[in-house]
């Protein structure tokens, strides 16, 4: 069953009148120390480049907290000069701030109901780590089925022709987050 607030959010016709309340807030959000927490514990700052994704392979050139320096395996490319000393923790923060402004002005964008701050967290975190095709989860919610939301996390598990087990326990991570707040991303 939708929430009620997407309910009254999502009603279309002109001759109702539904008084709504919920914790859940309204634009603009913005990411919580929570959220950054969260997502840090994912992406595990790393201080040199690295293309190792996990996923069995080599994957893209990548420094920080999972700050992309660009596509395909560590290379010598003109990007990755910056980086060829390391980078300080610090420096990998700043970089994750400055990476967390496009999802966030995504979900900003894109969701058009209210959410828990821990939703929108998740939401954001799905975003970060995906940057592309990640349509189904966006549109479910706009849909108001917040329930649903979780199951649909899980259908974002293929990497390579395979569902490696660290990118299974990010989206479950990401799913009970979104569920019920749990900003639990042992792993």
């Amino acid at each position: 069953m939708p929430d009620a607030l997407a309910t009254a959010v999502t009603n279309t016709n002109p001759n109702s009148c539904v008084n709504v309340q919920s914790g859940r807030l309204c634009k603009p959000w913005q990411i919580s120390q929570a959220g950054l927490a969260f997502i840090e514990t994912w992406e595990a700052f790393r201080a040199h480049l690295y293309d190792n994704d996990g996923a069995g392979g080599g994957g893209n050139t990548t420094i920080g907290y999972g700050h992309l320096v660009h596509m395909g395996p560590v290379s010598g490319a003109p990007s990755e000069a910056p980086f060829l000393n390391g980078i300080t923790q610090a420096q990998g923060h700043q970089l994750m701030h400055r990476d967390l402004i496009d999802p966030q002005r995504i979900v900003n964008q894109r969701i058009n109901v209210a959410l828990f701050q821990y939703e929108y967290d998740a939401l954001v975190d799905f975003v970060y780590n995906l940057r592309h095709n990640n349509q189904g989860v966006l549109n479910l919610v706009n849909t108001g089925h917040y329930d649903r939301v979780p199951a649909k996390f899980m259908e974002y598990t293929l990497a390579g022709g395979a569902h490696p087990n660290g990118l299974v326990k990010r989206r479950r991570s990401e799913a009970n987050l979104f569920k019920d707040g749990s900003y639990d991303a042992s792993h």
